[in-house]
């Protein structure tokens, strides 16, 4: 009886001094949205702003395109986003790919061809959003950085 008395302090003491299990931490970032990784706010590429809705009207279309097989434009938008500068990419279901960028437009128009301008949504083969990137301020030709909020 004594020694189960001992082994129950011990175990108290033990459980008692233990250093806690870390709780983890959430990261800041974009909220969930229809199941999409959107930012939460309104979105700046160079001087160009873009809302929620807006983003999320260019993925769509992009992940229209993706889903049907077809594409627009002389460069064939949607296309395959590599991401060689190493940006955030929101959509933590594919962290690694494959991704697709297509044209968001400051006129607010879906791109349907011409000229795709600076700015893209990126998004997965289904359609989820995972950032918003330009070309604007890239060190490099043809290079793209994070769009601001995104």
């Amino acid at each position: 009886m004594l020694a189960l008395r001992w082994i129950s302090a011990t175990f108290f003491i033990a459980v008692a001094t233990a250093t806690p299990i870390a709780t983890p931490t959430v990261k800041e970032g974009p909220s969930q949205v229809q199941g999409r990784a959107l930012p939460s706010g309104t979105v700046t590429c160079g001087s160009n702003l873009y809302s929620v809705s807006r983003i999320s009207s260019a993925v769509a279309a992009g992940g229209s395109h993706v889903a049907a097989g077809t594409t627009v434009g002389s460069n064939s938008y949607p296309h395959r986003f590599y991401n060689y500068e190493g940006l955030n990419m929101w959509c933590s279901s594919t962290p690694s790919g494959p991704w697709y960028e297509f044209p968001i437009l400051s006129s607010g128009s879906i791109y349907t061809g011409g000229s795709p301008g600076a700015d893209r949504v990126v998004h997965t083969t289904n359609g989820t959003y995972c950032a918003t990137v330009t070309h604007t301020g890239a060190s490099s030709t043809n290079g793209f950085v994070q769009c601001l909020n995104d």
